[in-house]
């Protein structure tokens, strides 16, 4: 059997926190490959495992830029993953591989690089508490990239830490504005921080559908185009759920 989840080791990251990741693979629901998002329902709790799994990877593997930075890491749980579909890996090992891709790619989008700074932890505090009120957006599907090498995914996660470093600028003068970060909770669904919040759940979400999609494609399965006018968002009301399959079964190549 081919592992979708790295070794543990002693140090790990605390980039964001962790419970975030199941929100990701709840709210990607929606605009998955309708067979892939039922297993991932399916399997809830190992998609939970393999995210916690990823807490314990090396930790240069969470931070931005490198040659073991997020992005590789991103690519290389990806390739994982078509591989462990293709040898016909349970899927329940797979799905926890997604939820280590979760992981990653809420890294890759997060403000904050190092959650234990006072700002860091303040505004993964903020998010924890925002989330449940956070719409549901998705920014669209990339089938151009889904159906490309996997060369095109590194593509998809560039100018990621330009964006980081942003709207960490702009959380922490927020927070500043409030009072500083023990005053997190003051912030309401007014702030800016909201808005960043906002951003970096639903980018984080996009961009895990396209990459599971990219994965779920490349590994045999069927993923139907969504219709979707160009530069339209699409949002999701009421409980995320897989969308209505073309045909009742899974389907590879």
């Amino acid at each position: 059997m081919l592992s979708v989840l790295l070794p543990a080791v002693a140090a790990g990251c605390l980039v964001h926190p962790i419970a975030l990741d199941a929100q990701i693979g709840k709210r990607a629901l929606p605009w998955l490959p309708p067979d892939l998002a039922r297993q991932i329902v399916r399997h809830e709790r190992d998609f939970a495992r393999g995210a916690a799994s990823a807490v314990r990877w090396p930790e240069s593997l969470h931070r931005p830029g490198g040659e073991e930075g997020v992005e590789t890491a991103v690519v290389a749980q990806c390739e994982r993953l078509v591989s462990a579909i293709r040898r016909r890996t349970p899927f329940s090992e797979v799905v926890a591989g997604l939820g280590a891709l979760a992981h990653l790619v809420l890294d890759a989008h997060w403000p904050f690089p190092n959650g234990r700074t006072p700002d860091g932890a303040a505004f993964g505090n903020y998010v924890m508490a925002a989330s449940p009120r956070i719409p549901m957006v998705f920014y669209g599907q990339n089938m151009v990239m889904i159906r490309g090498p996997s060369t095109g995914l590194r593509r998809l996660l560039l100018g990621r830490t330009a964006q980081q470093h942003r709207l960490a600028g702009l959380a922490a003068e927020d927070l500043a504005r409030f009072g500083g970060p023990s005053q997190w909770r003051r912030l309401d669904d007014r702030s800016t921080s909201f808005a960043i919040a906002s951003l970096t759940i639903n980018h984080a979400t996009t961009d895990f559908v396209n990459l599971a999609s990219w994965v779920w494609y490349h590994g045999g399965g069927l993923v139907p185009e969504m219709q979707q006018a160009p530069d339209a968002l699409l949002v999701w009301r009421g409980e995320p759920q897989p969308r209505e399959a073309p045909r009742p079964h899974l389907g590879f190549r």
